[in-house]
């Protein structure tokens, strides 16, 4: 999973310390490989935070969990559509696949 998105400058520090804060549980959870994070502050305040999983069920378990909602709201800061990318077996798939993985659980 790959997130990308511009935030006002103002905001990049908060969000990055939070996202900060993300990975440290992130890397404790069954599944997550890994999990980065990138700055480009002379390109617009860009963020991009990428988690790694072993398998598609562990990144489903990931986006049905409440700690995924604190991410959107990170998102909610973008200045312009963030993008965002599932690279799967069957290829990369975008924000729709949440919706998906979700309702699949149901």
């Amino acid at each position: 999973m790959t997130v990308e998105w511009f935030v006002p400058l103002g905001q990049a520090r908060p969000i990055t310390q939070a996202l900060h804060t993300m990975m440290v549980d992130m890397r404790r959870v069954h599944g997550c490989i890994g999990c980065s994070l990138s700055t480009g502050i002379r390109d617009q305040g860009t963020v991009r935070y990428t988690e790694e999983w072993e398998s598609e069920e562990d990144l489903r378990r990931r986006l049905d969990a409440g700690t995924f909602s604190n991410l959107a709201s990170l998102i909610d800061e973008a200045t312009e559509p963030p993008l965002v990318e599932f690279a799967l077996p069957g290829g990369v798939r975008g924000l729709e696949y949440v919706e998906e993985a979700r309702r699949a659980k149901s």
